[in-house]
């Protein structure tokens, strides 16, 4: 593949058809939304929501995480943009997109196996461990096939709730200035569930939240 030929294209027929919009997109950004989703190369989050450039803030990370406020060990790269898209570019709506056939997700089920080979990426996808045990716990008998899709839709869905730790994003979506949503993307059907962060879910979340907080009192008891 070659990548050069491919920016001559952009060049000559991309920007060369839309001049007068990159000049003008040129002069700053204006994001509605920002995006928080799977580093997976299926994902493009301008399709999903058909949006232009300019109009999404993005962050990618391996299985769509957010970091919540009290982690330790804080992954600032990832907070720093939640951080400047909400308090400097203000966007009105922030969506945490999950996805069908999750690589990062699956992995969290053999982490151990891993370990060794992937330490940087299993030590990020260990902030979602408690979900998995969650639904390992509840649904002893359900097939592996619909747990690995619980917990891509899940995962999704407890980010809301670790964006809502920040103080500066509850401020917002407590005063109506901040929307928040969960998308499942189903890659193969072309779907896309959509979750707002509301009350139908929390038991579910304080149930994940407890049990971490209960994990990491036997660590912290074993250490």
């Amino acid at each position: 593949m070659d990548l050069k030929k491919r920016i001559e294209r952009f060049t000559d027929l991309e920007y060369g058809l839309k001049k007068d919009f990159y000049i003008e997109l040129n002069k700053g950004q204006n994001p509605h939304t920002l995006f928080i989703g799977c580093s997976d190369s299926r994902i493009r989050a301008e399709s999903l929501l058909h949006a232009e450039a300019g109009e999404i803030f993005h962050i990618r990370n391996i299985a769509n995480i957010v970091p919540r406020e009290e982690e330790p060990g804080t992954h600032p790269s990832v907070v720093s943009a939640i951080e400047y898209a909400v308090k400097i570019l203000e966007v009105k709506n922030i969506v945490v997109c999950g996805h069908s056939n999750c690589g990062g997700c699956a992995a969290i089920w053999k982490i151990d196996e891993y370990r060794d080979n992937l330490p940087y990426t299993m030590e990020w996808i260990t902030q979602s461990i408690s979900i998995a045990q969650y639904i390992d716990f509840k649904y002893p008998n359900m097939s592996e096939t619909v747990k690995a899709i619980m917990l891509e839709k899940l995962n999704a869905i407890q980010q809301l709730d670790n964006l809502m730790t920040y103080d500066f994003i509850k401020e917002k979506f407590d005063s109506g200035q901040l929307h928040l949503e969960a998308y499942y993307y189903d890659i193969g059907h072309g779907t896309v569930a959509t979750y707002e962060y509301n009350s139908v879910f929390s038991d579910i979340i304080e149930e994940i939240t407890s049990n971490r907080k209960l994990l990491e009192q036997i660590e912290a008891a074993t250490e």
